[in-house]
């Protein structure tokens, strides 16, 4: 996949052509779950949020 400066991006779409979108399909078959991340030694991504996120969970 060619990486694309941001002044080169002709919309705000996650991709712009569907060879781009073949690319992501690919890599996310290749991600890898939170069992296989742990046998690997790695530890997933935390969750990430806002306090004021947060608060509004709390609040519903």
């Amino acid at each position: 996949m060619m990486k694309k400066d941001k002044d080169n991006v002709s919309s705000g779409h996650m991709t712009n052509n569907f060879s781009d979108v073949v690319e992501l399909g690919k890599q996310m078959e290749r991600l890898r779950d939170e069992q296989e991340l742990k046998r690997d030694g790695y530890t997933q991504d935390p969750v990430q949020y806002d306090d004021e996120d947060e608060k509004k969970e709390e609040a519903k």
